[in-house]
């Protein structure tokens, strides 16, 4: 049993937050749940020209409507410069980093050369200091940066939750920049620090972070910390093959809250979008959090799959409470400039669109027929209503205002007047609808019809006969 678990989600407040980005928090949240430990929320607000609130308000919305709840947070970077600058002093101090005053052109120019010699563009070290050698004296008016001394030999070894042990040569890595020429901390830097103090126990990232793992990791040890376990979980890729982004077609969260998907079923697809419990396709919450471990993350892009998606939303309408329901179509009505009036009960109504349905917004859309007063075309009356269809329409009116008003009573009517006029029911339910509600195709003719209410529909029938 592990103990004392610390995860964390650190997103950077510099565009929407989509789907790929929420499996991160989803699987952070429900592994620290898994263990009883704690579940951080971190705002990575560095990058202020990109950075706005919006976008950080959005990252809480996302979280709030999946019910991904943090134990701690949200800690923004930039109220933490005075602490990333007072470890810089210290890394300074104890002789873990230096001043740097190569600038931007020259290591621009260095960079052309290496690539012109064949070689990987990097930072040659030349401020680097160097035992027994004294450095250059520092140019007027430069502000220098900082670098992290990098260890010149060995290699950076962890055992990834998902990939497996990965090596990197610290022949590979270039003294990495911690701080900017104006003092300001840079993100692989701000990362380390922050991991370190909040005491972060596992990392589970996109695999985008990879490359900054090894150089994080030879941080945090050079500050005397233990590295974290690090599941860096591969790219979920669009339906085309491409990484999902927003470029390519990723969506944000709240455009799937807005559009009528279900938090439980956004939740449950992302559960299975790169994690499996055996075929399990369909679970709650609570099953989720019981099963979730890191040995079943996918090492292999999970992709993603719209029509998978609103078939599990579909499953979930169905099991909503009706009540429920109502409450998040009737704001959809209302922009719709439909007024729902209490004479068409909105619960009525959604519990007979729901199972025909893939998302609320899709339910709200088909209510408005039970909401507005049909406009059928004479055109349409013509075709549907001929001679002999006109006189059962007579017949089922007179029926329709003796009967007891129930689906039932209404069906047992409609099939007497069917077999007596020798009607197959297209040919009478078709005007009828339209009559109705102004609609082709809509649920169970008779379904509809109650819910309308016995003076409506007579009202909207009687005026095919006038």
């Amino acid at each position: 049993m592990i103990t004392s678990v610390r995860t964390r989600f650190a997103p950077s407040p510099t565009g929407f937050i989509h789907l790929g980005n929420i499996r991160s928090a989803l699987y952070s949240w429900a592994f620290a749940r898994k263990h009883q430990g704690t579940f951080i929320l971190r705002i990575e607000d560095t990058d202020l020209k990109r950075s706005t609130e919006a976008a950080t308000q959005a990252i809480f919305d996302g979280m709030k409507w999946l019910g991904i709840d943090f134990d701690e947070g949200p800690y923004y970077q930039m109220r933490r410069i005075d602490r990333y600058r007072e470890v810089v002093k210290q890394m300074l101090h104890q002789g873990l980093a230096y001043r740097c005053y190569m600038s931007t052109e020259q290591l621009d120019a260095l960079r052309m050369q290496q690539r012109a010699a064949g070689l990987k563009p990097r930072y040659d070290g030349t401020w680097r200091p160097k035992p027994g050698q004294l450095l250059s004296t520092p140019p007027a008016g430069v502000q220098p940066v900082i670098r992290f001394n990098n260890p010149l030999t060995g290699t950076v070894v962890w055992d990834d939750a998902v990939k497996g042990r990965i090596e990197i040569s610290n022949h590979e890595l270039d003294d990495l920049i911690i701080a900017r020429s104006d003092g300001t901390p840079t993100y692989n830097f701000c990362v380390v620090v922050d991991d370190l103090d909040m005491e972060i126990t596992h990392v589970i990232r996109g695999d985008d972070h990879l490359n900054n793992t090894p150089r994080q990791i030879n941080i945090l040890r050079a500050l005397g910390g233990t590295p974290p376990i690090y599941g860096h979980l591969p790219t979920v890729l669009n339906e085309q093959g491409e990484k999902l982004s927003k470029r390519n077609g990723a969506m944000s969260v709240s455009w799937y809250r807005d559009e009528g998907y279900l938090p439980e079923a956004i939740l449950n697809y992302l559960a299975r979008l790169g994690w499996a419990h055996g075929d399990a396709e369909i679970f709650s919450r609570e099953q989720f959090v019981e099963w979730f471990d890191l040995e079943h993350l996918g090492k292999s892009p999970a992709r993603h799959d719209d029509s998978k998606l609103k078939w599990l939303n579909k499953y979930y309408l169905k099991k909503t409470d009706n009540s429920r329901l109502a409450a998040l179509v009737l704001p959809m009505l209302i922009t719709l400039n439909v007024n729902s009036t209490q004479e068409v009960p909105l619960d009525g109504v959604v519990s007979l669109l729901k199972d025909r349905s893939n998302t609320v917004r899709e339910i709200a859309r088909d209510a408005v027929i039970f909401y507005q007063a049909p406009a059928p075309s004479a055109q349409e009356i013509q075709q549907y209503l001929t001679d002999s269809v006109r006189l059962a329409l007579a017949k089922f009116i007179e029926a329709l205002s003796e009967i007891p008003w129930t689906k039932t009573a209404i069906s047992e009517v409609l099939g007497v007047v069917l077999r007596a006029y020798t009607l197959k029911l297209p040919q009478l339910a078709m005007p009828v609808r339209l009559l109705a509600v102004g609609a082709k195709h809509t649920p169970s003719i008779d379904a509809v019809l109650y819910l309308l209410g016995r003076e409506t529909v007579l009202k909207r029938l009687r005026v095919a006969l006038s």
